[in-house]
């Protein structure tokens, strides 16, 4: 369970601020379930547990067009229940893209600029995660973490 609190920055800017008790790291030994996904991205952050589907979006608001700082960030979280054939299909696409095979990192050294994205599965209690520093001079993300994150990324909408 989470706690939503709306908190002022210093300079004057609402933020929002998640309080959650659980931990954001998987730990498959101590899952009851045997099929965890979370995925985080800059703006929006994905967990199916369960048939359970909850994620949270991050919207920035702003008064000045070319200022790249908001005037305004809120968080929405929502959830969903996944059918049986939705929570299968995210399961073969783990299993038969190849993703519990795919490194730890991808993408740019950790001195440049980058976006960060990351997918950890806990799929019959082995854990895996990938991280991608996301940077478009050092390529596109492998295959498998593509399919994985586009399937999930389509299970909110």
């Amino acid at each position: 369970m989470a706690q939503t609190l709306v908190v002022q920055s210093f300079d004057s800017i609402p933020t929002v601020l998640i309080i959650s008790k659980s931990s954001p790291e998987i730990e498959c030994e101590n899952q009851a379930e045997n099929f965890v996904v979370k995925y985080s991205a800059p703006t929006i952050s994905i967990t199916v547990k369960k048939l359970s589907l909850i994620w949270s979006e991050r919207i920035e608001s702003y008064k000045n067009p070319i200022s790249a700082t908001p005037s305004q960030v809120t968080t929405h979280i929502k959830n969903k229940k996944l059918n049986n054939y939705q929570f299968n299909q995210l399961k073969k696409l783990i299993q038969s893209s190849g993703f519990m095979d795919l490194a730890a990192e991808y993408g740019a050294a950790t001195n440049q600029r980058y976006y960060p994205y990351s997918i950890s599965v806990c799929l019959n209690n082995q854990e895996k995660k990938v991280f991608l520093r996301s940077n478009p001079g050092n390529g596109k993300s492998p295959k498998a973490f593509r399919v994985v994150e586009d399937y999930l990324r389509q299970l909110i909408k």
